[in-house]
């Protein structure tokens, strides 16, 4: 469950109402997708304090192999999608739908694999009414990895960082200080968020960053 502080802006497309359950497919009406551990995020927003609960799904209630994201009265926002690609390796989709990306997410590594767990978050932003084309509306977020020990992302818009992602030593009972403990290791995240940042967007570019790194499994 991601806990938040109201918006004050939204670059995401409105919430829908509740789709039918999905099927498994019928060529195999036994098979489960993986189930996947919900991430405990904390965020925090500067300058407002009011409450706002937005839940992400560990593995949706159907047989669809996804993240779902439901606003405070449960209603669906979108869905997180995992993709076996390196062009976009995620993809976010509205409630019900497999197709029409309203985000995407992928990989930036460098030679020898180096930058593993940075990333790149591009979508189209509705709010900005006054332009027309979608290209010139597409927003590209750098999300770049750091920490030796303690894991931490900096999402990075243009030159300015918008928010930041840390494992929480505060609210983790432990850590996992060596790599040989991290196995099955779900950490608490601290976020810290920017005014005028969109929270859902933010929680989405985190559960991202911890599934990266920390596994989805």
């Amino acid at each position: 469950m991601l806990q938040t502080t109201q918006s004050p802006t939204s670059t995401l497309p409105p919430s829908r109402p509740p789709h039918q359950p999905h099927h498994p497919h019928p060529k195999d009406p036994h098979s489960q997708p993986p189930r996947r551990r919900p991430v405990r995020i904390r965020l925090q927003n500067h300058r407002r304090r009011r409450r706002n609960p937005l839940h992400a799904s560990g593995r949706k209630y159907t047989n669809r192999a996804c993240r779902e994201f439901r606003d405070a009265s449960g209603l669906p926002l979108f869905e997180l999608h995992r993709k076996i690609s390196l062009r976009n390796a995620w993809s976010v989709t509205l409630p019900g739908s497999d197709a029409a990306d309203i985000a995407t997410g992928a990989p930036r590594l460098g030679l020898g694999g180096a930058g593993f767990g940075n990333f790149i978050a591009s979508f189209v932003n509705v709010a900005a009414v006054d332009v027309k084309l979608n290209e010139e509306r597409r927003v590209t977020l750098e999300i770049e990895r750091h920490g030796r020990v303690l894991e931490s992302f900096d999402v990075v818009d243009g030159d300015r960082r918008v928010a930041k992602v840390r494992e929480s030593i505060q609210h983790n009972k432990k850590l996992a200080l060596m790599s040989n403990s991290r196995r099955g290791y779900r950490p608490f995240l601290d976020v810290t968020v920017m005014e005028g940042v969109d929270l859902s967007l933010v929680a989405l570019v985190t559960i991202i960053a911890a599934d990266s790194v920390f596994g989805s499994e």
